[in-house]
C-alpha cells in the first residue's frame, strides 16, 4: 500500500517526468509502462546517465512533499526533523525511502533514466557525500551550477540504485563514475558539514581523473537569503540619509562651497578602507554603513552647490556630475557588503572541504579495502599521487583547481583565494576607467586640442578590460579584477586625487587639470591593467624572474579573506569521523539490515 501511494506523492501538482522508462524504443507517455532497467543501463552508455537542473530542482519539491506526507521519515540512522527545510534528510534516507521504492515500480532504471530513457550527454560531473541534507546539497548545485552546463552526472540520481552498484564500480577505470567525469566539462564538488569529501577514496579517484584530464574543479556554494535583506537596508540607509542632509543642508545651516575637498577625502578613505579590510573583519560592515551614509550626504551637498559660482574642486567636475559620482560610489559600499557575505560563505565550504582531510590521499578510505587498494594503486602507476594531493590542496585555497591555478601554485604562487572575484572590484574599474573618463570627455573637461581623444583612448580601455573579464574563465576573474583594481584603478585615482588637491591649493585649477592624470591613465596605467590581465594568474606566474613575486602582490593585494590561510595547505590529523555512510556502496550495506518506515 506504502509503494502504492509513491506515484501520486512524488509527482505533485505540474512535477511530472518528461520521459517515463518504456521497455521499447517506442513513443514515450508520461506514465507508461516499466522498463528493464538492466537491459537500459546496459544499451545507454554511463556518460547518458544525466539530470537536467530542472529535475534536480523537481526532486526537491518531490522529495519535500513527500516529507510532508510521512513517506520520507525519520529513522535510527537519520533522525532529521521533518520541518527544517534548510538541511533535510540524509541523501542515504532519500534513497532508500524514495529513489528505490519509485524506480523499482518502473523496472529499476536509475532516476535519470526513468526521466529520460535515451540520456542525456554528461557535460557536468557531481562529486559529493552520502552522509549530507538533501536540501542542502541541492541548493548548492542549483546556485553554483555553471551557466554553459546542460545535463549532470549525480551518483544517486545517475546509478540504478536497485541494482548491482558493487559490480558496476568493481573496477574504478571502467566505472559509470569514470565514464561520466570523462566526458564531462568540469566538475562540481559540494562540500558538507559532516567532513571533508576527501576522506572517501571514490572522491579522490575523481579528482585523479580530472586533473589526469585536465578538467576543472569547481566549489559549490549555497545561496545567501540575507543578501537582499542587507543590500535593501543599505539602499534605504543611502536614501534617508540623501534627503536629511538634503534638508539640512536648505533649512538648518549654509552649506560652504570648500566643504568639498574634506568630503572627498573621507570617501575615499572609507573606500580605500573598505577594499583593504579582510572580508571577515567585523569592521568591514561598520566600515561598509558609514560609506554609504557618506555617501548620502556628500551627493546632497553636490546638488545643494549646483547654481553657485564653483569653487575648488567644483572647477573640474561640476557639482551635479560630482553627486552622481557620489551617489554611483554608494553603489560600491553595497557590492562590497555582498562580496563580504559571499566571502564569509566560501570561506565556510573551503573548511568544510578540509576538515578531516590530512592532505595525504594514502588516508582516504573507502567501505570495501579492496576498491581503495586498486585506486591507489592506478594513481600509483601513473606517478600522480603527489599531482592529485597539489589538486585537491589548490581546490580548498583557490576554491577551484583549473590548469591555470595549478600551474601557478607548480611557480610557488599562493593562490590563496585566487578563484574569488568581487563585484566591488569589477565596479571600481567600470568607474575608474569607463564612467570618470567618458564625463571628461563628453564635458570638455579633460585635454584640449591634439589630446582631446586622452578620455576616450581611456574609457575604450576600461571597456575593452570590462570585456575581457566577461569572457574570462571563472579561474581567471579574481586575478584579473585584482590587477584591475591595484594596477589600474587605484594609481589612477591617487595621480588624479593628488594632483587635483595640489592644483587647487596653489589656486591653479581649472577645466583642463584632470588632464595630465588622464594622460597617465590612458598611456601608462590603463595598458599595463590590460596586459597583466591578459597574461592571467598562469601566464604572470610564468614571466622569468619577476612572475612569482609579481603574482603574489596582485594577488595579496586584492582582499585575501582572513582565516582562510588557516584553513588551506596546511595538513591536519583527520580529528572528523566520517562515517562510512558517506560511501555509496556501504550505504546499501548498512541500509541493507534496516526497514524502511
Amino acid at each position: 500500500e506504502h509503494l502504492a501511494m509513491l506515484p501520486v506523492l512524488t509527482f505533485p501538482g505540474d512535477v511530472k517526468p518528461r520521459g517515463w522508462c518504456r521497455r521499447a524504443a517506442a513513443p514515450l507517455s508520461p506514465m507508461g509502462q516499466a522498463c528493464d532497467g538492466e537491459v537500459l543501463h546496459d544499451r545507454i552508455p554511463a556518460s547518458h546517465w544525466c539530470v537536467t537542473r530542472q529535475d534536480i530542482a523537481d526532486f526537491r519539491s518531490i522529495v519535500q512533499r513527500n516529507v510532508q506526507r510521512g513517506s520520507i521519515a525519520p529513522t535510527d540512522l537519520d533522525n532529521f526533523d521533518p520541518k527544517d527545510e534548510v538541511i533535510g534528510p540524509q541523501i542515504f534516507t532519500v534513497n532508500e525511502q524514495l529513489i528505490k521504492p519509485v524506480t523499482a515500480k518502473s523496472g529499476n532504471p536509475s532516476w535519470a533514466l526513468m526521466l529520460h530513457p535515451e540520456g542525456l550527454e554528461c557535460d557536468l560531473f557531481v562529486t559529493h557525500c552520502w552522509s549530507e541534507g538533501i536540501y542542502e546539497f541541492i541548493d548548492k548545485v542549483l546556485h553554483s551550477w555553471p551557466r554553459t552546463v546542460r545535463h549532470a552526472y549525480c551518483c544517486m540520481l545517475s546509478n540504478p540504485q536497485n541494482l548491482d552498484i558493487a559490480g558496476l564500480v568493481s573496477e574504478p577505470s571502467n566505472s559509470p563514475f569514470a565514464f561520466a567525469l570523462r566526458a564531462s566539462s568540469c566538475m562540481l564538488v559540494v562540500p558538507n558539514s559532516s567532513c571533508s569529501i576527501y576522506t572517501r577514496i571514490w572522491c579522490v579517484y575523481e579528482a585523479f581523473l580530472c586533473y589526469e584530464h585536465d578538467k576543472p574543479i569547481f566549489t559549490a556554494t549555497p545561496p545567501i537569503p540575507r543578501m537582499p535583506a542587507r543590500l535593501a537596508s543599505l539602499t534605504a540607509n543611502f536614501a534617508a540619509c540623501f534627503v536629511l542632509a538634503a534638508l539640512a543642508f536648505t533649512n538648518l545651516f549654509h552649506a560652504s562651497p570648500v566643504m568639498n575637498l574634506p568630503l572627498l577625502a573621507l570617501v575615499s578613505f572609507f573606500a580605500f578602507t573598505s577594499l583593504m579590510l579582510h572580508a571577515t573583519s567585523p569592521a568591514l560592515r561598520i566600515v561598509n554603513n558609514v560609506g554609504v551614509l557618506l555617501c548620502g550626504v556628500t551627493s546632497a551637498y553636490c546638488f545643494q552647490m549646483h547654481g553657485r559660482p564653483p569653487r575648488t574642486l567644483f572647477v573640474v567636475v561640476p557639482p551635479p556630475v560630482a553627486g552622481v559620482f557620489f551617489g554611483l560610489t554608494a553603489l560600491f559600499f553595497a557590492a562590497r557588503e555582498a562580496d563580504r557575505l559571499w566571502d564569509a560563505s566560501k570561506i565556510a565550504e573551503a573548511l568544510r572541504l578540509q576538515r578531516g582531510f590530512t592532505g595525504r590521499l594514502e588516508d582516504a578510505q573507502a567501505s570495501v579495502a579492496a576498491d581503495r587498494e586498486r585506486i591507489l594503486n592506478e594513481i600509483r602507476l601513473h606517478h600522480l599521487e603527489p599531482a592529485v594531493e597539489q589538486a585537491i590542496n589548490v581546490l580548498i585555497s583557490a576554491g577551484m583547481s583549473t590548469p591555470s591555478l595549478r600551474g601557478a601554485a607548480s611557480h610557488g604562487v599562493d593562490i590563496t583565494g585566487a578563484g574569488w572575484w568581487s563585484w566591488s572590484q569589477y565596479f571600481v574599474v567600470a568607474m575608474m576607467f569607463v564612467a570618470h573618463p567618458l564625463c571628461h570627455a563628453i564635458g570638455d573637461m579633460s585635454c584640449a586640442g591634439a589630446l582631446r581623444f586622452v578620455p576616450w583612448l581611456k574609457a575604450a580601455e576600461g571597456a575593452a578590460w570590462l570585456v575581457f573579464f566577461g569572457a574570462s574563465g571563472p579561474d581567471q576573474r579574481g586575478f584579473a579584477a585584482a590587477v584591475g583594481v591595484k594596477v589600474g584603478s587605484m594609481p589612477y585615482y591617487t595621480c588624479w586625487a593628488l594632483w587635483v588637491t595640489v592644483h587647487v591649493a596653489y589656486g591653479d585649477v581649472d577645466a583642463r587639470t584632470s588632464c595630465i592624470p588622464d594622460c597617465a591613465g590612458a598611456f601608462v596605467w590603463g595598458p599595463l591593467m590590460l596586459l597583466i590581465s591578459f597574461l592571467g594568474v598562469g601566464g604572470c606566474a610564468a614571466v622569468p624572474g619577476l612572475g612569482k613575486a609579481m603574482t603574489n602582490i596582485l594577488l595579496h593585494g586584492r582582499v585575501r579573506p582572513r582565516g582562510l590561510e588557516q584553513a588551506v595547505l596546511q595538513p591536519k590529523h583527520a580529528d572528523t569521523d566520517c562515517s562510512d555512510s558517506d560511501d555509496e556502496a556501504e550505504v546499501m550495506e548498512k541500509l541493507s539490515n534496516q526497514s524502511t518506515p
